[in-house]
Order: C-alpha cells, then structure tokens, then sequence
C-alpha cells in the first residue's frame, strides 16, 4: 500500500472515532442531566421545595393611608365602654372605613374636666390590635404618628373604648361584623353584637 493511501486510511478512521467519542459524550451528557433531575424531583418535590418546607405565609399589604376630613360635631356617634368610664368616646361616622382586613376610623374622647383628644385608628379583628396613625390638634389638623405601631386591645379596664368597639361593634369571632353602615347602626342604637339575639326583628 502507497504510503499516502496509509495516512488518508489512518486519517478516516481518526475522525471516526472521533466522531462516535463525541456521540458517547454527548450520551453521557444526557443521561447525567436526567439522573440530576430525577434526584432534584425527589429531595425538593414538584413545586422546588422540600416537603417538610412550608411556603412563606403571603402578607397582606396594608390600606394606604388617607387621612379623613376634621370631625364634626354632627357626625359624632357616642358609644358605651363600661359602668365605671370616666370619659365619653365618640367615632366619626364619616371617616369609618372597612378594608379586607383592617377598620379604620377616628375617635374622639372628652374627659371631665373638658379635655379632648382626637386620634384616626386602624383595627385588626384577627389579631385584636390596634394602631394610631394620627393625632388631632386644636386648630382642625393632623399631626401623623411617626411610630404608628400595632398594639395590643385592653379588655379590661373602665376606659376601654378599643375592647368595647372590638366586642360590640366591629367583630365577631375574630372577623369583621359587616359593613360600614351595620357597625354606624350598631353603635348608633346601641345594639351589641354579643345581644344581638335580642333585637327586635325590625332592628330596634
């Protein structure tokens, strides 16, 4: 055989073999990518997570805040708080709104002496909080609280006017009782939502 015949053969059959060295490694390329996704299915599940994970609980993203008009004294609403308060508490029928998960509203308290004190709240019937998100003053504007924060409801004091909302007009079994106008109806005639059996079919 003529030698440059030789070197072509030798040359044919080296890219040959490259050829299906190439075909075999891409193979095994393949079947290690499946073996990879076989082990990922079964340490982390169909959805990416290990099964004794739990998903990260979604947080419901707060009302924004709008601060309501000034009160009036016309839209005033007077509710009870105990036998023994030694203030009156008044809501604002109009700055009452109810969102998916919070109530927001301002209430006005007098004392005695005459002293008045003005502030617009969010309620939480889920949790029993409350949060203070801004002030009132004297010359009919608002002050925002620079560390609104949720606070625990007081149940049991004289002056309770968050416990009294939170019990007779805004919640039940730790949701929100109704709409706007059922929570003004409530505390305008009285009608606490723990004697609610009691009330007349027409309401009164």
């Amino acid at each position: 055989m003529e030698p440059l015949k030789m070197v072509e053969r030798i040359q044919n059959r080296f890219f040959v073999c490259l050829k299906i060295l190439a075909r075999m490694l891409l193979a095994a390329m393949i079947v290690s990518a499946s073996i990879h996704a076989a082990h990922a299915e079964i340490f982390f599940g169909e959805r990416g997570l290990d099964e004794d994970e739990e998903e990260a609980p979604k947080v419901k993203k707060e009302m924004p805040l709008v601060l309501p008009a000034f009160p009036k004294e016309e839209n005033l609403l007077p509710f009870e708080v105990s036998p023994t308060q030694t203030q009156e508490f008044f809501i604002d029928s109009n700055s009452l709104t109810v969102g998916e998960d919070e109530i927001r509203y301002t209430m006005v308290s007098k004392s005695r002496a005459g002293a008045v004190n003005i502030t617009y709240e969010g309620m939480k019937c889920a949790t029993f909080e409350i949060k203070r998100y801004a002030y009132g003053s004297k010359d009919g504007k608002w002050t925002v609280s620079k560390h609104a924060v949720w606070r625990d409801i007081q149940f049991y004091s004289s002056n309770r006017p968050h416990g009294a909302l939170a019990q007779d007009y805004f919640c039940e079994e730790k949701a929100i009782a109704g709409k706007k106008e059922d929570m003004i109806f409530r505390i305008k005639y009285n009608r606490s939502i723990k004697n609610k059996n009691t009330w007349r079919v027409d309401g009164m």
